[in-house]
Order: C-alpha cells, then sequence, then structure tokens
C-alpha cells in the first residue's frame, strides 16, 4: 500500500495527480517543493530543487492527467519547455498517470539533443518509482523535547480513553510537526480515517504538505473544498469547515476516528463548531499558534485544558527562535495632546485618531535603510495597511535603493515568482498585508518592519513569527514597529516584561527585549497596564482613560 493510490491514477481528479506527484517529489529527496499549478502558472505545475554532489538542481514539472487510456502528446512537453524558461530551472519534466505518444517521445529526444534537459514520466514509472522509494520521507524530522512531550501526553490521553486534546505553540515552533506525528502514530494505532479541519484554503493545502514528511508511504492524504466532499477512507483529508459544512446530513456521526481542527481559536465559529459536534470523532486535537479571540470566549470550551502550552519567549528561551532586536518607535505620540485626553473617557478608535501622528513613508524608508546597513544578508518583510500602500511602498524602497517587490494584489504565480526571487537576493524586501500572517511561509527574514495598525494580539503574534524562524548566518530579527495604536503598545510591553521574567539577558539589548525610542512611552504604558487588563484585546469602541501621572 501507497499513497500512490489507484483511484489516483484512474486520472479522474486532476488536482490530486498534481498533489501526489510533488509527494512523490518530496518523499523521494527533492527540496523547497512547491506546487505552483493554476491560472497564470506560465506551463508549470511544480517547482523543485534537487541535491547533486556538487550544486542545486532546479526542477519544473508539468502534470497532465488522462482517463480512458489516453495518451499525452507534444502540446504538453512544450509546455515544460516554457515553464523551464518562464521560471529559469535546469531540468524540465512532464508526469502523467497515462502514458506518452510516439511523437511525444521523438519530441523529447530533439529537446535532449538542443540541450534541453527534460523527463517523461508516465503512470508506470511513478508506479516503480513509489515502490522502490523508502518506507518514511528523506526529511522525516526528529522531535525536540518540547514536541515530544506534547506528542507523548496526546497519545496517552487517547490510550486513556479521553476524547480531547488542546496543545498552544507559537509560530515557528513546529505545531503541524506535532499534529502530523501524532496522527501517523495514531493511523497506525488503528484510528485511520482522520480529518484536518481549517478555515482557509490556502492553509489547508500547507497543512497537507506540512505533514508529509512524518508520514511513511503507506498513508495516503486527499484534500477537499471548492464543493467537493471529504473521502471517507483510510488516511488523511486536509479540507474547509466551511465545505464540509454542506455535507453534514450525508456524514454519519463516528464516521472519522480523528478530527484535527488548526487555528483551533477559529474554530467556535458558529458553522465550525457545528461540524465538529455532529462528527463526534473518537479522538478531538485543536491546536494553535495565538488562543486569544476578540469575543472573549476561550477554545477551552470545545477542547478542554490546554495539555502544554509553548509561548514564542519560551521558543527563544529554549534557542529554537531567532534572538530578536525590537524597536518600538513613538516618536509619532502627540505628547502634547495627553493632559487633556486623560481627562475624556474616549473609544480606542478616537485615542488612537488623537494621539498618533501619522508616520510619513519617505522616514520609515531613511530607517529601514539605516537599519538594512547594519545586516550582512538583509531579507525585509513590510506589513502594509493596504494594497495601495504596499505596492506604492514598494517602488518608493525601490529607488531608494532597496530592491522590494508587493506580495499583496497580485496572483498567485507572480507572488510564487515573487517569493523565490526574495529567497535568491534579487529582492531585498517584500510589503504584504495579509498573505504572511497566518498559513503562508515566507523565505526566511532578518528584519520585518510593521506599519499595519493589526488590533489584534493574534495578527501581531503571527507576523512576528514571520521573522522568528532560524536560519544559517541568522544572527537575529530586527524589528522596526511604527506603532499606531495604544494596543500595540501594550501588546510590546507584555511581550519585553515576559522575556525580562526568564531572565533572557543573550537576547535583544541585554536588559530589555524592546527598545522604546521614548522613554515618555515606556513610563506611560506601563502605568497604563497596572491599571487596564488586557487591552491588546480590547475593542475600538471600548472606551478608556489615560493615567494622570506618567
Amino acid at each position: 500500500m501507497s499513497f500512490l493510490t489507484d483511484d489516483i491514477l484512474k486520472g479522474t481528479d486532476w488536482r490530486a495527480l498534481e498533489r501526489t506527484v510533488a509527494r512523490v517529489m518530496a518523499h523521494a529527496g527533492w527540496e523547497d517543493v512547491n506546487i505552483i499549478g493554476g491560472a497564470g502558472d506560465l506551463g508549470g505545475d511544480i517547482l523543485g530543487v534537487f541535491p547533486k554532489t556538487n550544486r542545486l538542481e532546479s526542477w519544473v514539472v508539468r502534470v497532465k492527467a488522462v482517463t480512458g487510456g489516453k495518451y499525452v502528446g507534444v502540446p504538453a512537453i512544450n509546455e515544460a519547455v516554457k515553464a523551464m524558461s518562464m521560471y529559469g530551472t535546469s531540468v524540465g519534466a512532464t508526469a502523467t498517470n497515462g502514458s506518452f505518444t510516439l511523437s511525444a517521445e521523438k519530441r523529447r529526444r530533439q529537446l535532449l539533443d538542443a540541450g534541453f534537459d527534460i523527463k517523461l514520466w508516465n503512470g508506470a514509472f511513478l508506479r516503480a518509482f513509489v515502490e522502490g522509494m523508502q518506507e518514511n520521507h528523506a526529511r522525516k524530522r526528529g522531535l525536540r523535547s518540547y514536541q515530544q512531550e506534547i506528542t507523548s501526553k496526546t497519545l496517552a490521553v487517547y490510550e486513556a480513553g479521553g476524547t480531547k486534546a488542546l496543545y498552544i505553540v507559537a509560530t515557528g515552533l513546529g505545531k503541524t510537526v506535532i499534529a502530523a506525528t501524532i496522527a501517523a502514530e495514531l493511523w497506525h494505532r488503528g484510528s485511520r480515517r482522520i480529518l484536518v479541519l481549517c478555515h482557509a484554503q490556502e492553509l489547508a493545502l500547507q497543512l497537507e504538505m506540512g505533514f508529509w514528511p512524518q508520514l511513511s508511504k503507506q498513508i495516503p492524504t486527499r484534500y477537499f473544498f471548492d464543493g467537493m466532499p471529504p473521502l471517507i477512507y483510510d488516511g488523511v483529508n486536509f479540507g474547509l469547515y466551511q465545505s464540509l459544512y454542506g455535507y453534514l446530513g450525508g456524514i454519519e456521526p463516528g464516521s472519522f476516528d480523528v478530527v484535527i481542527v488548526d487555528e483551533a481559536h477559529h474554530a467556535l465559529a458558529h458553522g465550525f463548531r457545528k461540524c465538529i459536534e455532529h462528527l463526534k470523532p473518537r479522538f478531538l486535537i485543536g491546536m494553535t499558534a495565538t488562543p486569544w479571540r476578540g469575543d472573549g470566549k476561550t477554545i477551552t470550551e470545545l477542547f478542554g485544558e490546554a495539555l502544554t502550552r509553548v509561548s514564542l519567549v519560551d521558543g527563544m528561551a529554549m534557542g529554537y527562535l531567532a534572538q530578536v532586536d525590537y524597536r518600538l518607535y513613538c516618536d509619532n505620540i502627540n505628547w502634547e495632546a495627553v493632559p487633556e485626553l486623560s481627562k475624556q473617557r474616549l473609544t480606542i478608535r478616537d485615542l488612537n485618531k488623537k494621539l498618533f501622528l501619522p508616520q510619513r513613508d519617505d522616514a520609515v524608508i531613511s530607517e529601514i535603510i539605516r537599519r538594512a546597513n547594519e545586516l550582512k544578508s538583509p531579507r525585509i518583510a513590510i506589513f502594509s495597511p493596504s494594497i495601495d500602500h504596499g505596492q506604492r511602498f514598494a517602488a518608493m524602497l525601490s529607488a531608494a535603493g532597496i530592491p522590494c517587490a508587493p506580495l499583496s494584489g497580485v496572483d498567485k504565480a507572480n507572488r510564487r515568482r515573487c517569493l523565490i526571487d526574495f529567497a535568491t537576493g534579487k529582492y531585498h524586501a517584500v510589503t504584504a498585508v495579509d498573505v504572511m500572517n497566518e498559513g503562508i511561509d515566507v523565505p526566511d527574514v532578518n528584519m520585518l518592519v510593521f506599519m499595519r495598525a493589526t488590533h489584534s494580539r493574534r495578527i501581531f503574534v503571527q507576523q512576528l513569527g514571520r521573522g522568528l524562524r532560524l536560519a544559517p548566518d541568522k544572527e537575529k530579527v530586527v524589528v522596526l514597529d511604527f506603532v499606531s495604536d495604544i494596543r500595540r503598545l501594550a501588546d510590546v510591553f507584555v511581550f519585553d516584561r515576559e522575556g525580562r521574567k526568564k531572565n533572557m539577558e543573550s537576547l535583544f539589548l541585554k536588559d530589555n527585549i524592546v527598545t522604546f525610542n521614548d522613554v515618555k512611552a515606556e513610563r506611560f504604558i506601563e502605568a497604563w497596564l497596572a491599571d487596564v487588563a488586557d487591552l491588546g484585546e480590547a475593542d475600538d469602541s471600548e472606551k478608556l482613560s489615560f493615567p494622570e501621572e506618567y
């Protein structure tokens, strides 16, 4: 048995075939495998890098599904050649569940003679290749101590007859690795119908790929959305609760042995919760990096108390996340307005408007350039307040000497191409509104620039996590936070205070995690936090009073 199942080889689901070919490549040792197929894919479906003895070999693969014994001809070969040119790869391949025509074989020989390295993978080749692969993925990860602890606790709850488990692990610390390891272990223990639910299509696709390294080749995976129902079979389904919701009437409770919910803070939404309550799995697992919700509800209502919590500061203290030099810029605070404002009870929305002066983009760019000059190879991720701003700011930064590309407001193919250019150094910076918040990985960065008022601690932590992943030659991540929301001041101050409690003197600037460039702001927010609980999750309409002494 393997993940290359007979129904996939029938070719009736081209998306499943495309993802299976990607899994074959990743399992066998290709690195940085990315599925790029879709509108505007420029002839390619999968990108990957194969490590040769003395170099890295870049690949692009065109996948063609056929039914009823049909053959793949010359056009598919030409599409692979076009994709080689568009993505700048050294090898091109066409993969199919069927076979190739004689003219396609002839075309390949002509291209080889012309210097194009073209591969043809038919269904028989793919089946034989998978049969010959090792049982475990080439990059199966060993578990860190805290990951092993969470896995062991979860499995112990399962073996003791428990029905639910929850763990909270910060961005960049491998919560998906933990979930995939648990799923693989439960599959081998007999709970083989596994459903992984989330709230966003990109996240579902990324989750499936994130599980692959921990799964043996025996365990098939599939995804569902766009009106597709989940398959009830021995394997792991990935999909959206929104798609599942429409099929609940046709799914018997207990059809799935295990349900795993990613970004579990979304599970209290009415439709999401109804799905979980209807399914009644033998075992329910919730995982999230950010458990906070703006409505005050708690995910423990559904998943029980967390078995373990591992925060960003925990991860940094253990050495699994990058050190941080956090620069909080408060020089746009209108201190002259504070005496008057302290006598009023204002909503947070009105308070932000009166307290913060607008940041000038040219001043922000000057500071980015100054700090980037301190880094060996700057890789800068900038969170913009809008798509228009992100595109305009990218052009301004490029004109100032730091090549920058916008990720928001462009199609998937262009975004992927920009990320490749970002990773290789063609671009030193990218701007984004929300595509880096949740579920979308970007190349490791060593500078984050916050220009967006997120109004949410959860989004703030997710954005911060984009820069905390370790990388070779990465000493730290520099964070430039041009704050424009009083709640951000509070969240950053709490983050700093947690770090001090853990005595993390090796991080940041010896004594502080966060450097306030205005001492008035630090005294002000410290006085406020003494009186205001959980300001970071306060609503825009909530009314607050300033501390009279700061």
